[in-house]
């Protein structure tokens, strides 16, 4: 029997929530942090472990760091609402604070997508979530003495996307993934392909990553991947390796089709695609061959025209390699002899390589690009890379916030890749371009300062209601400054 396929069918996203380097929990923050051109470096928290006891400059060393800083998130990673989600105290000692923040950013996500609890209990809501660092299984490791009842659902990959899919009683597929840094890309790229052969009806993406321990600083220092700086110096001369950063995100898809009039739809997803290198000169090698062959491939699988998209972007990581050769095969892929250079970028400069998060919070970056209408810089650049030949293949790094160029369509392209050669990218347009009335029909003709609306607020306890109606005054004074 011949194989056939149908095109894929445009995902909107209409939730989105993240917690990220430089004081982030909201999208708002970030956009804020990104506008601003603002990078969240910081020394390695302290409390994650003792840096002093593995640093060294000399990177041969053996059981060193050869960086003392990365992109970390603000407060205590372990703090937890425990109550809220039905855990008692005993259980929540034992899970990974990965665990933790993905239940409450999960939440988040519903709340940003104006999905109620109900509404998704007992529903066929897939949920994906990519993951990279095993540390707060390393460090249980360290005395298995202290292992208890609660440990195997405590941490682990396998029960961060079944916590989710248990506690919110999301009943569609629950899965786990981890091609290292294109995780998040690849959760998206299978939560879209199920949406479209009708295995959920939502879904929900997230990715975590945590630093709680020394031994993948210690590996990856090793391997060479990691900056001596421990920055990103994405497109720069200077690049030598990727600063490491936190992150804990989370995005909400439904079908076009099964959209309510009520949707906040944030873009669209018009296609995604991976792909593997295959065998090429080392394991850890960039492919250029397969990053051009991912690109094209999420583009003929709908059907669209490299021709149309403006921006990309970039994984864009700051390693010596890297950073030449996806340049490369992107130049290979869209035109770069139209009379407008294709615009590049990355978000890594300002909160690090978030490695299993990192595709998600490129998404997230695309979406508040498209719907701001302004593409924010990437930072840091003192001396461009001249392997990248940007000038030869009429491509710009851009350096300085700057409005979204005037064109037919509002179209933005997104890769990642892992270290192991697993390649994903996707295709974003702007929510407008689909939905040309979305928004505008509700308050028409209507002065902002005429509107008055009730806000009702609720909460578990007096606590958390005096907490979210403070955030939201908050909120609404820093709005507008």
């Amino acid at each position: 029997m011949a194989f056939s396929k149908e095109t894929p069918q445009p995902i909107a996203l209409i939730g989105m929530s993240c917690r990220l380097p430089g004081g982030v929990s909201s999208t708002s923050q970030l956009w804020d942090l990104l506008a601003n051109g603002k990078s969240s470096l910081s020394e390695i928290p302290k409390s994650r472990f003792n840096v002093d006891a593995f640093y060294n400059s000399d990177s041969t060393k053996t059981g060193t760091i050869s960086g003392n800083g990365g992109y970390f998130l603000e407060g205590d990673i372990r703090l937890f609402d425990n109550a809220f989600f039905g855990l008692n105290n005993l259980e929540t000692k034992y899970i990974d604070p990965q665990q933790r923040q993905l239940l409450e950013i999960v939440y988040e996500c519903f709340e940003s997508a104006g999905v109620t609890l109900e509404e998704v209990s007992g529903a066929n809501v897939g949920c994906y979530v990519a993951n990279f660092t095993t540390d707060f299984v390393n460090i249980q490791a360290k005395d298995p003495d202290t292992y208890h009842r609660y440990s195997a659902t405590g941490f682990g990959p396998t029960i961060l996307a079944n916590r989710i899919s248990y506690t919110f009683n999301l009943q569609g597929p629950s899965v786990v993934l981890d091609t290292a840094c294109s995780s998040s890309l690849y959760a998206l790229h299978m939560a879209c392909a199920s949406l479209n052969a009708g295995e959920c009806d939502s879904a929900i993406v997230a990715g975590a990553n945590l630093i709680q321990s020394p031994e993948a600083y210690i590996a990856m220092t090793k391997a060479g991947v990691l900056s001596s700086t421990s920055i990103s110096h994405t497109f720069d001369a200077s690049a030598d390796g990727y600063g490491r950063g936190e992150g804990i995100a989370a995005l909400y898809l439904k079908r076009m089709g099964s959209l309510k009039a009520s949707d906040p739809v944030r873009s669209i997803i018009r296609g995604t695609a991976v792909n593997s290198n295959g065998h090429t000169s080392g394991i850890t090698m960039p492919g250029k061959s397969g990053q051009e062959g991912v690109i094209r491939k999420a583009y003929s699988m709908v059907g669209l025209s490299l021709d149309s998209t403006s921006y990309v972007e970039t994984h864009g990581t700051g390693t010596s390699v890297g950073d030449p050769i996806e340049v490369e095969a992107i130049s290979k892929c869209f035109s770069t002899k139209c009379s407008q250079p294709l615009l590049i970028g990355s978000v890594k400069p300002n909160v690090g390589h978030g490695e299993a998060v990192s595709g998600i919070t490129s998404i997230i970056k695309a979406t508040l690009s498209l719907e701001h209408q302004i593409i924010p810089p990437t930072i840091g650049i003192r001396n461009l890379n001249p392997q990248l030949k940007l000038e030869e293949r009429n491509i710009r790094v851009v350096t300085a916030p700057e409005p979204w160029p005037t064109v037919a369509v509002e179209r933005i392209s997104v890769n990642s890749f892992g270290y192991g050669g697993a390649n994903a990218h996707a295709i974003l347009d702007s929510a407008r371009t689909h939905i040309p009335s979305y928004r505008q029909d509700v308050c028409n003709n209507v002065e902002a300062a005429d509107i008055a609306l009730i806000l009702p607020f609720s909460a578990n306890n007096v606590e958390s209601l005096t907490r979210n109606i403070e955030a939201v005054m908050a909120s609404d004074a820093a709005s507008k400054n």
